[in-house]
């Protein structure tokens, strides 16, 4: 069945998916969302934190303009 799902989203919808990508989606959410990185590497069974913030917790726009904001905003009161 879980083959079937996959054929059906690539061949019929065009989405190139596997399962794991939802591994890095999950890490990336919680990591936005204000999760500590501990939090987001026990939760994803990784021994180390690095490899939960190296290979599966991805940067987005919304952090990317986020972290800009914040700099040009401390930036303001100097």
């Amino acid at each position: 069945m879980k083959y079937q799902t996959i054929e059906l989203i690539k061949n019929k919808l065009g989405i190139n998916f596997n399962y794991h990508s939802l591994r890095h989606t999950h890490a990336t959410i919680l990591i936005k969302s204000g999760q500590p990185i501990k939090t987001v590497q026990k939760k994803l069974g990784h021994s180390r934190s690095a490899t939960t913030e190296d290979c599966y917790v991805h940067l987005t726009q919304k952090m990317t303009r986020d972290a800009a904001d914040i700099f040009d905003s401390t930036a303001k009161d100097l």
